[in-house]
């Protein structure tokens, strides 16, 4: 078995138009080379079929706490490059060799997703093929195709097979600098809550007056050029730093000396004043917090149901 490796998985960026989400995804990738390098950890990354692929030499818990904190990404797959090859009874058998389970009476479900073509069968087929011989090989399992106590998850490649050990629900949202600037003073666990929610929707923060270091570093646990103005390109060519377009925590003449509004632009935006929050219940913000600060264990909505009326 090789080390272990990652498929990201992308949520809203996936309904970007071609040349929006190329764009998106660059500063995606910046971000997570920029908070691995921050954390002494080494990925590597490449891209196979339009999928984000990383892996590294680090152990899995810290890769996974660096990779769920990546905003724009919805969910991280763990996976595993099985030793075998593509025949039916070479997966079961690979899949058994590593399976923690085996001689346990469980029920199983086989799903595969081909990339590659194998055969002349379809993926259905394949399913049967692997889960009659993992029965063979294994008397304890049993077939549940609603509700098992596993799930067998392959992907297959051309030369190879992935199994995906475990997914991670993530941050979800856009990337940090995707979406223009906002001026933010961080005063408070609200406001860094606040500033958290603006974050996810592409937006980078700019602390000014009398915000908290500390806040500041929880925050750039998930955008680590937290505090740098985004570049605005004219159809010239030139770059300039993208003007304020927002605020939390401060007020209009407060915000005035650090909007960057320039003399000669030609378009401009009215200053939008933020407040995330209102509206949130106590234990809505109370599960916020825990998502906050342990994004691949709790979900930042636990009950989604309460948010429909």
């Amino acid at each position: 078995m090789s080390q272990n490796s990652w498929i990201l998985r992308f949520g809203e960026l996936g309904l970007k138009s071609k040349s929006v989400r190329g764009s998106f995804q660059r500063l995606l990738r910046k971000n997570m080379f920029e908070l691995a390098k921050n954390n002494g950890i080494t990925l590597f990354h490449e891209v196979i079929r339009n999928q984000d692929h990383v892996s590294s030499p680090n152990s899995v818990e810290d890769v996974e706490r660096i990779l769920s904190s990546i905003l724009g990404v919805v969910a991280i797959d763990r996976v595993e490059k099985l030793d075998c090859g593509l025949l039916p009874e070479e997966v079961a058998n690979a899949v058994l060799v590593n399976s923690p389970n085996f001689g346990k009476k469980r029920t199983f479900g086989v799903r595969v997703k081909r990339i590659a073509k194998t055969g002349n069968i379809t993926s259905k087929q394949y399913e049967i093929g692997i889960g009659s011989e993992m029965i063979r090989l294994d008397s304890s399992l049993s077939v549940n195709l609603s509700n098992p106590d596993e799930w067998i998850k392959l992907v297959v490649e051309q030369n190879h097979i992935l199994q995906i050990k475990n997914r991670i629900e993530t941050c979800s949202g856009l990337p940090p600098g995707a979406q223009g600037d906002v001026l933010i003073q961080i005063n408070s666990e609200r406001k860094m809550l606040e500033g958290f929610l603006i974050m996810r929707r592409g937006v980078r923060l700019i602390p000014v007056l009398d915000s908290k270091k500390e806040f500041i570093d929880l925050l750039s646990n998930f955008d680590p050029f937290i505090g740098t103005r985004t570049p605005e390109h004219e159809m010239q060519g030139h770059a300039h730093d993208r003007p304020a377009w927002g605020l939390i925590g401060l007020s209009i003449e407060e915000a005035e000396p650090f909007i960057g509004r320039r003399e000669e632009a030609v378009k401009t935006t009215p200053i939008s004043t933020l407040e995330p929050l209102v509206g949130w219940s106590d234990k809505e913000i109370d599960c916020l917090m825990q998502h906050f600060l342990y994004p691949s264990k709790n979900r930042i909505h636990p009950i989604i149901s309460e948010w429909i009326t």
